[in-house]
């Protein structure tokens, strides 16, 4: 190689080097004084005493019993344990360990622990690692796109980010995305250098292998799954039929790869349970429709964000598929087989509401640079930098998203493929954290409205010194390929939201039919039901109520025990004086108290399935005189 290209790569590597003990310093630093501020990590310290038992050299497992000095540890009432309060023979067992799907982090939390001392307080080196791993990763993606320059900005303004600093001190959600990076960046160097066997094959088994891994420190991880797959086989250079063999000796690769380093996690979720379609229910739930930005519909698919409610929602769909199989026990194979049931036949019925989810999550994920920017320090010269960060950032009302399409656009005046491989790449990871539309599941993700802005800031550059396209494509060519990828996604983009539309509004008309036409029974709605079984739960009301008569602000409540806090699901059904007789289906669970109205009569009457056991699906659903008028999907509100 040419002297001045060696010395450019020499110094390439010595730079990410800087990145990564500067940032690595940067984010044990920060670790440190946001603790001594009083702040309390919290990453379900309590399970991790298979990491102590690593760290004391007892192997990977439980004690039987918990001797009290472990206790106080894991419970934090003390701050370090020493191996030397563990008794010598102390008996480890495996048949509760529940935590085996956590295998990696717990094994790297334990060596930390075996090699610095076991301490909560003490952990700031390993969060700095982490730290300064995602920052380096951040740099290699901003460089596939972008000069030294902007690259460095742009690691600089991930080094800088309240939102990944206020996730930091949570280990266990924060572990990932290191991960999720180093795949990303193994994506964007596979659909941008040239396809050369070995370099394909060998980015494959990179990317089993960090997937493999990560998977072992958050399941979290198995979403990226499908994209190697779907990058190789359509986006790699030379088109969907070229490269076959090679395209297949990649995938096998890939999944051989990840098959082996993820073998203890895959074979501890199957023999124990891993609880990985609980989160997607989770995220059905209201305080999401409100974090999307998504309007309300006549119809609810859950009525609160409690595991205690899902956990019911699962196990009342199990007892209704299949009545002699025992209650599913949470997080157990059997838990995680019909909880992905329950999913999937949600799925199958509202598909539209799951586009239009993902749609308003990825608006929103290219914008987080200029949210989510309240300081993570209240005090000390840092306090002063993330203050003027705010000010500086909070002004840019759409940058996220007009940078991303401008991007986009650039991209596509270079080639049709990468156009479309970005516009993939935006969907799908802009889209995904839609599953639970909660910070913690996406701040790792604020790097792709940086990558744009600083994409379009760099082209701009270049276009401004040479006057011309980058890369030396014609006008003409550059407008036709712009044409091809802008016409190719709003139309793929149009056609998908109004099919999924299309057939949900059948889905649910069909539902709501099966509902009206379902046997009932008269029930004293003031009253908790009485007699039913506990595996008899949920039960599916019919309330017929004449809004008119309900006062100024009509509404119905269902009610629940106050005193069991834990299963209070109480909802309330807010109604037009002017929309007519109503009728309200509702599944309700154990501790229903009753119905709340006022004044009572304005609720005509109340019923109850004989065999709520017939639906699959229980939905609440509100139907007004002119119900077969309404759209039966959710819109976006912006």
């Amino acid at each position: 190689q040419p002297v001045p290209q060696q010395r450019s790569r020499w110094r390439e590597v010595a730079l990410v080097a800087v990145i990564f003990v500067a940032s690595s310093a940067w984010g044990t630093t920060f670790w440190n004084s946001w603790v001594r501020a009083g702040g309390q990590p919290e990453f379900y310290q309590l399970y991790f005493e298979p990491a102590v038992m690593v760290a004391c050299g007892k192997g990977f497992g439980l004690s039987l019993p918990q001797p009290k000095p472990l206790e106080d540890f894991l419970n934090r009432r003390t701050d370090r344990l020493a191996c030397s309060e563990l008794p010598a023979d102390l008996p480890i067992d495996q048949r509760f360990l529940f935590q085996a799907a956590w295998t990696y982090l717990l094994y790297t939390v334990g060596l930390f622990w075996w090699a610095f001392g076991i301490s909560w307080s003490g952990m700031g080196p390993l969060f700095g690692v982490f730290f300064g791993s995602v920052t380096t990763i951040a740099y290699g993606i901003f460089r596939v796109g972008m000069n030294q320059l902007f690259a460095v900005l742009g690691a600089a303004a991930i080094a800088t980010s309240s939102l990944h600093l206020i996730n930091l001190p949570h280990l266990r959600d924060y572990s990932k995305a290191p991960f999720t990076l180093g795949l990303v960046l193994i994506l964007a160097l596979l659909v941008t250098l040239p396809v050369r066997r070995l370099s394909v094959l060998a980015l494959s088994a990179a990317y089993g292998a960090v997937l493999g891994l990560g998977y072992g420190f958050r399941t979290d991880l198995l979403i990226n799954l499908p994209l190697l797959i779907i990058t190789v086989f359509a986006f790699l250079p030379g088109g969907f039929a070229k490269h076959l063999a090679l395209k297949a000796a990649s995938v096998a690769i890939f999944l051989g790869a990840f098959y082996v380093v993820s073998l203890p996690i895959t074979s501890a979720v199957a023999t124990r349970g891993g609880c990985q379609w609980h989160v997607a229910l989770l995220g059905l739930q209201p305080p999401f429709n409100d974090r999307l930005k998504m309007q309300t519909a006549p119809f609810s698919v859950g009525d609160a964000y409690a595991d205690g409610y899902v956990i019911r929602q699962v196990r009342g769909y199990a007892d209704r598929m299949d009545p002699q199989a025992p209650p599913p026990v949470y997080c157990s194979p059997e838990f995680d087989r019909f909880s992905g049931g329950y999913l999937m036949a949600i799925v199958a019925t509202i598909p539209g509401d799951l586009v239009a989810r993902a749609y308003a999550s990825i608006v929103q994920i290219v914008e987080v640079p200029f949210d989510y920017l309240t300081s993570p320090l209240t005090q000390g010269g840092a306090k002063s930098m993330f203050d003027a960060r705010q000010r500086l950032l909070r002004t840019g009302t759409h940058w996220g998203f007009i940078a991303s399409v401008v991007a986009v656009v650039l991209v596509s005046a270079l080639s049709i493929r990468l156009g479309l491989f970005l516009v993939f790449f935006l969907g799908y990871f802009g889209g995904y954290p839609a599953v639970q539309f909660n910070e913690r599941h996406f701040f790792h993700l604020e790097f792709m409205g940086w990558w744009a802005i600083g994409f379009v800031a760099c082209a701009a550059y270049v276009i401004a010194r040479s006057r011309e396209w980058p890369g030396g494509v014609d006008r003409k060519t550059a407008w036709t390929r712009i044409a091809v990828v802008s016409i190719t996604t709003v139309i793929g983009l149009s056609v998908l939201i109004a099919a999924t539309r299309w057939y949900q509004q059948r889905q649910l008309e069909r539902l709501v039919e099966s509902y009206l036409a379902a046997p009932t029974e008269p029930v004293d709605g003031t009253s908790a039901l009485a007699g039913v079984a506990d595996r008899d739960w949920p039960q599916m009301m019919a309330v017929d109520v004449e809004p008119a008569a309900c006062g100024a602000a009509p509404g119905i409540t269902f009610a629940y025990d106050p005193s069991a806090p834990d299963a209070n699901f109480k909802k309330t059904v807010a109604l037009r004086p002017d929309q007519g007789t109503t009728r309200i289906f509702q599944p309700v669970f154990e501790k229903f108290a009753g119905l709340e109205a006022t004044p009572p009569g304005c609720v005509l009457k109340v019923e109850r399935f004989t065999q709520p056991d017939a639906f699959p699906l229980l939905f609440g659903v509100v139907l007004p005189p002119d119900w077969r008028l309404l759209p039966f999907y959710q819109r976006m509100t912006w």
